[in-house]
């Protein structure tokens, strides 16, 4: 599935959800708030990033997407990821987190 997700995304995108898988864990040290899930579409189903096992899934069942979802989805992850949206909705949820000294 990893493959899938390279060939679909591309190399620097697939590299850049490790990243945000990375973010998570190091948010979740800093401030002590378990955030498992990235949103990577949040119009009509939702389908997220598990931070546990990197795989792409819906949030209604947290079941993995299939390849034939995954191929009819990437463009819009990819839509989600090159604009920032995921970005800005991760940074979202940081700023409702209290930091170290707040």
């Amino acid at each position: 599935m990893k493959r899938l997700l390279r060939e679909l995304l591309g190399e620097e995108l697939a590299n850049y959800l490790e990243l945000l898988r990375a973010k998570l864990a190091f948010a979740e040290e800093l401030y002590g708030v378990k955030m498992n899930y990235v949103p990577l579409i949040t119009e009509g189903e939702i389908v997220i990033l598990d931070k546990r096992d990197g795989l792409i899934k819906w949030l209604r069942s947290k079941e993995p997407l299939k390849e034939h979802e995954l191929r009819k989805l990437s463009e819009r992850i990819k839509r989600n990821l090159e604009s920032g949206y995921v970005e800005m909705l991760l940074a979202m949820n940081m700023s409702c987190v209290n930091g170290p000294g707040e």
